[in-house]
């Protein structure tokens, strides 16, 4: 093999051994590679599980990044194809519904359409057959919120529309149109991940989603459902046992949010800020109700109909009495009233009206919609049982997630000395790959970080600040949590990109020395298409 620098490198060969027949008794797996495939902000990992040299089983887990096109993706997926035994892929792990995790299956569906497929793992919310109910309800919850999310971003666009196109001079127009700008363009970054980007796209699920799970029906592949507290055994892989920890099988977990400063940064995820306009954004688009105006019910004169009309209508806004002495009365008050009420509803002037300042609430549901479906993360811990290292993928997982982790009842005391399992997992984890590319919340601190107290431990983050949502360039990296990850795994924390990423983990350790059997940076056509890490178990 050629010598690896940290631009470049030979790729490894795959192996031409031919496949052990069933009756053969499967070699110990005593090395695996993590390969990170750099397509932007987002993660798509092949992994590769070595007895030997011989790579004997290949695991991906999800397919996707937060910025990209088809023809951005193609290199990347090209390549993962080409290094693959035979176009197999032993067991495909799709962890959480969120663009930046699977949209590259949509976006290259005919190249994963050209493989083979034998196993797919899902969490159990994406079980269509859970006899709890629990999966579908939690759909439905989540397809509302996206709706009323699209719904809102809709109405505050044309909001900020009219206030653009009223050219009079206001003291207040330029802070009110950058804040206008930035609170639209943080909910659309968050769209962009939960959202679907086809046009009138109502369907349940994104279009990556629909695709794999398409595809995966029409190859006939073998599909599970995982539940937390769950541990399996694969008869390709002895001494190796996959300790199913998330998603939660609590919906109060899936919801719920750090303490400030010692789970989690301080953040306001609170429920009663979020979720209740939640069926008020779903009616944007038809008759507004009593219930959807910002007003108490006694400022309301109902009309017949039922149903409030729209201004310029809405002399309703005034109480019925004071509505029939405007119109009856000759007394400088209901005039005066009157001229209130049609300067009020000028529509030159909408872009100022308080009607629709209760739409701001769009920002904590969009976060509340994120987080939600972060903590539906399939997460992963791969246990050794010879050498007991662990080998950690929570996907997306946030806080409410990882404190689930210690409650599972079954686990609570089946760690060494009587703790709980998951805190005995993390003590021994030598790879992590870190949760949501280096964010605050992605990560807990006292239930997750601080545990990993192996000498050898390792990470990798899927953050490219050069192919990043604008909304997310404040928060990714996180540099506290940077600085925890640099000191406990001693440089080995291996990031897509470090443009911008301070420090840099390569200054405190370059990767290079570690050998090109343990990294490996590669290029081609002056693209880096992966970087990889390969590790003992």
């Amino acid at each position: 093999m050629a010598k690896t620098t940290k631009k470049t490198a030979t790729r490894l060969k795959t192996s031409s051994t031919p496949a052990r027949s069933a009756s053969t008794p499967a070699a110990r797996i005593d090395n695996v590679s993590v390969r990170m495939y750099c397509m932007g902000t987002g993660d798509c990992f092949l992994v590769k599980f070595h007895s030997g040299k011989q790579a004997v089983f290949t695991m991906m887990i999800d397919c996707g990044s937060c910025r990209g096109s088809q023809s951005d993706f193609t290199p990347y997926l090209q390549d993962l194809a080409g290094s693959l035994t035979n176009k197999t892929i032993d067991l495909l792990v799709v962890t959480h519904e969120h663009n930046d995790h699977v949209n590259g299956f949509d976006k290259c569906y005919d190249i994963f359409k050209g493989l083979t497929i034998k196993e797919a793992w899902f969490a159990w919310t994406e079980d269509p057959t859970d006899p709890t109910g629990a999966a579908a309800v939690l759909k439905q919850q989540q397809q509302k919120m996206r709706t009323g999310l699209r719904n809102a971003i809709d109405a505050l666009d044309k909001d900020r529309q009219a206030f653009l196109a009223d050219k009079r001079h206001n003291a207040f127009r330029i802070p009110l149109e950058d804040n206008h700008a930035a609170f639209l363009m943080g909910l659309n970054t968050l769209a962009s991940i939960n959202l679907s980007d086809i046009p009138n796209d109502d369907k349940p699920s994104l279009p990556g989603m629909r695709k794999i799970k398409q595809l995966l029906a029409e190859k006939k592949t073998k599909i599970r459902y995982l539940t937390p507290g769950s541990s399996l055994d694969l008869s390709q892989l002895p001494g190796l046992t996959f300790h199913v920890l998330g998603p939660p099988a609590s919906r109060d977990s899936i919801f719920r949010s750090g303490k400030a400063g010692t789970d989690v940064y301080n953040k306001n995820l609170a429920l009663n800020n979020s979720s209740l306009p939640v069926n008020a954004f779903l009616g944007l688009s038809g008759d507004i109700a009593r219930n959807d105006l910002p007003f108490s019910s006694v400022y309301i004169d109902e009309p017949p109909s039922g149903k409030v009309q729209s201004p310029p209508a809405a002399k309703a806004m005034l109480p019925a009495n004071a509505a029939s002495q405007a119109e009856t009365a000759a007394a400088p008050v209901g005039k005066g009233s009157d001229s209130v009420i049609n300067a009020y509803f000028d529509p030159s002037y909408d872009w100022r009206r308080i009607d629709n300042d209760w739409l701001n609430s769009a920002g904590a549901l969009a976060l509340r919609l994120n987080s939600h479906i972060n903590n539906t993360s399939l997460v992963l811990a791969i246990e050794s049982t010879g050498t007991n290292k662990v080998i950690l993928f929570p996907g997306d997982a946030e806080f409410g997630s990882w404190e689930s982790w210690h409650c599972i009842e079954e686990w609570k005391t089946k760690g060494k000395d009587g703790k709980p399992w998951a805190e005995d997992l993390l003590n021994r984890t030598v790879f992590y790959k870190v949760g949501h590319h280096l964010s605050y919340n992605g990560t807990a601190l006292e239930k997750g970080i601080l545990m990993m107290k192996d000498p050898n431990l390792a990470a990798m983050a899927t953050l490219d600040r050069h192919r990043i949502a604008k909304g997310w360039t404040s928060t990714m990296p996180n540099k506290p949590l940077l600085q925890e990850l640099l000191r406990r795994t001693q440089g080995k924390l291996f990031i897509m990109d470090e443009f911008e990423v301070m420090p840099p983990p390569s200054s405190q350790l370059d990767p290079s020395t570690l050998g090109e059997d343990a990294y490996i940076a590669f290029t081609s056509n002056g693209k880096l298409l992966y970087k990889q890490y390969t590790l003992s178990v």
